[in-house]
């Protein structure tokens, strides 16, 4: 098992991470429940996953210092390493968590975007689904019926780790819980209400193009 050391997460991520979730949570669920009455619900929480995660995409670049894209160092070789209890760190994330992050964050970017393009032949439309064509928005349900199942394998391996390391006493485990906080610096907070509301923008900006 990786070396890692606790890292008090900044309030900012962790509002982040738990939004994240409840926001992918929620899209999984009207979307396979599916029906109309729903689906207003779905593309709402898909437009707060995207808005989401341009914020995480920002905040990358000039979030906290245990969550910026640098402190991801991972490689298949690594991850073995890790798999095989050889490996040793002294960075914020294990090798396999940031290959972990990254595929999470990398399928739900695709199955967003890819709900941009879809349509379900009834009510609901994407935004640019009638900028395609029938052979783009093909592509787009292919993509968007189909990833979010790699989504939700990729989160129960998540959570059964974190469970399987809690259970074993590692404090990286349950870092992310609330007691386990660190407070947030002033800058940081100004920084992330910045990252949010261009993230709004962007959002809205695009919405207003289609």
């Amino acid at each position: 098992m990786d070396t890692a050391p606790l890292v008090h997460w900044g309030w900012v991520h962790r509002l982040w991470h738990w939004s994240f979730a409840a926001a992918i949570v929620v899209s999984s669920v009207t979307g396979f429940i599916g029906s109309i009455e729903l689906m207003e619900w779905h593309v709402r929480s898909g437009v707060c996953v995207i808005v989401l995660l341009l914020f995480r995409f920002g905040w990358w670049c000039w979030g906290d210092p245990a969550v910026r894209l640098r402190q991801y160092r991972t490689s298949a070789a690594r991850v073995w390493r890790q798999l095989r209890g050889r490996a040793g760190t002294t960075a914020p994330h294990t090798a396999a968590g940031a290959a972990m992050a990254i595929a999470l964050i990398g399928l739900v970017a695709v199955q967003a975007a890819s709900g941009l393009f879809a349509s379900d032949d009834i009510v609901t439309d994407g935004p640019y689904a009638r900028r395609v064509g029938a052979a783009g928005i093909d592509i787009a349900n292919a993509f968007h019926t189909r990833v979010y199942v790699l989504i939700w394998v990729l989160a129960v391996v998540h959570v059964t780790a974190i469970t399987w390391y809690a259970l074993r006493g590692d404090p990286i485990a349950t870092s992310m819980g609330p007691a386990t906080a660190s407070a947030a610096p002033r800058q940081h907070w100004l920084r992330a209400s910045l990252t949010l509301v261009a993230a709004i923008a962007i959002v809205w900006s695009v919405a207003r193009w289609a």
